[in-house]
């Protein structure tokens, strides 16, 4: 383990440890990799849902090394659209007045969950003389604008935005996940390049040996023996097109072979699960989120992964997913627009194949190739694993936000 020592960093996200969504999951590794380290890490987080027995949580405890204290409601913020905006809200003021409470001169971290934190701390650091530094998960409200729930020229889109722009330009600097979002926060907020880090995700598991999907325990369970797999694990919202999936399951359910694995919850699965129901669909199995200890087993449990982002959703967000498919050594289904992160990615390690969003007769066809060719599937496979370890691990990560914290 490397050694870092850094004096104390506030860093400001609803979801941490023992939370299990993906942000949750990738920053609660890194910050504890850090803190074994000797860096001096404080977080001020949300309660998780009530899966992860937030009823039973201290407000305050140290784990791994990290200190954490935990404010705002104790109500899971995916429950409804009601208590999502409370647990926001709550969970904002109460990061502002602990910000407010900080010695003068406290260096502050802050992440897009909830989306505007950035606009809540770069208010309050402004104020209290803090230094700040944003990671962006997220990009909002240009992810709502892409999708159509917000219009680009309405007063909540131009206010927002206008609010990010001031927070990004008080920010000491920005990390941002991807080269796409990069260029959208130039583009749309004017800030200049040398303001931005890029620190890609890594994966919430690291394989410690890769197996074939024959081989896991979840191919066994589900009695597909003599399958080509083709899954899609994680988030399935608004900024996945799970419809386009679907489409193409039907479109390939005259070949025996393909079974489509779909793991994972949100608001796109039950009317995804709906489309496939009303097209009687026997092609496709739906899981839902597998724990932590099982990842390495579900995610290895496939021939070639999907990934989905909906057009416009290039610099908006970077889907973590790919990360964990990278690690398993699995050839990437991208269906992602062009000119994202995903896409450069798979382009430049002949890793997969890339599909333009909703077009699901391409999808079919790509996954197609697939089954017919195993051997370039599984020579995909074995250049995202390399891919992987040469720049995507947990390690690179961890060494990535110890340079970004040193150089404060």
């Amino acid at each position: 383990m490397a050694k870092y020592a850094f004096k104390l960093i506030l860093i400001f996200s609803q979801v941490f440890h023992p939370d299990e969504q993906s942000t949750s999951q990738l920053l609660s590794g890194v910050l504890a990799r850090l803190a074994e380290g000797s860096c001096a890490l404080l977080v001020v987080a949300g309660f998780p849902g009530l899966h992860c027995g937030q009823l039973t949580l201290s407000a305050r405890e140290s784990w791994r090394g990290v200190q954490i204290e935990r404010v705002g409601l104790r109500a899971s913020a995916k429950k409804n659209l009601l208590v999502r905006a409370a647990s926001y809200g709550s969970y904002s003021l109460a990061a502002l007045w602990r910000l407010v409470r900080a010695p003068r001169g406290s260096r502050v971290f802050v992440v897009t969950n909830p989306p505007f934190l950035p606009v809540v701390a770069a208010w309050c650091c402004a104020v209290r003389g803090h230094r700040l530094k944003v990671m962006l998960q997220d990009i909002y409200p240009e992810g709502l604008v892409a999708v159509g729930r917000l219009r680009r020229t309405g007063v909540v889109s131009r206010l927002w935005h206008g609010l990010n722009r001031r927070a990004f330009r008080r920010a000491d600097e920005l990390w941002v996940l991807g080269r796409d979002m990069a260029e959208l926060v130039q583009s749309h907020y004017g800030v200049p390049p040398g303001k931005i880090r890029l620190v890609p995700h890594w994966s919430p598991v690291e394989f410690a040996s890769l197996c074939t999907a024959e081989q896991t325990n979840l191919f066994r369970e589900l009695e597909l023996e003599g399958k080509f797999v083709v899954q899609y694990s994680g988030n399935m919202g608004l900024w996945h097109d799970l419809a386009a999936v679907v489409r193409a399951a039907e479109l390939l359910q005259a070949d025996p072979r393909v079974v489509f694995l779909l793991i994972g919850q949100g608001r796109e699965r039950v009317p995804a699960e709906r489309l496939a129901h009303e097209l009687g669909l026997k092609n496709i199995r739906w899981l839902p989120y597998q724990p932590k200890e099982r990842l390495e087993d579900s995610l290895s449990c496939c021939h070639a992964a999907l990934i989905s982002q909906r057009a416009g959703l290039e610099g908006v967000a970077v889907p973590c997913k790919l990360y964990g498919i990278l690690a398993s050594g699995r050839a990437v289904v991208a269906q992602v627009p062009a000119a994202s992160e995903v896409a450069r990615v798979v382009a430049e390690e002949r890793c997969g194949c890339v599909v333009a969003p909703g077009d699901a007769q391409g999808l079919a066809d790509a996954i197609a190739a697939l089954v017919r060719d195993p051997e370039t599937t599984a020579r995909m496979g074995a250049r995202s694993r390399a891919a992987y370890l040469a720049k995507y691990t947990i390690e690179a990560g961890t060494r990535a936000f110890a340079a970004g914290f040193a150089q404060w």
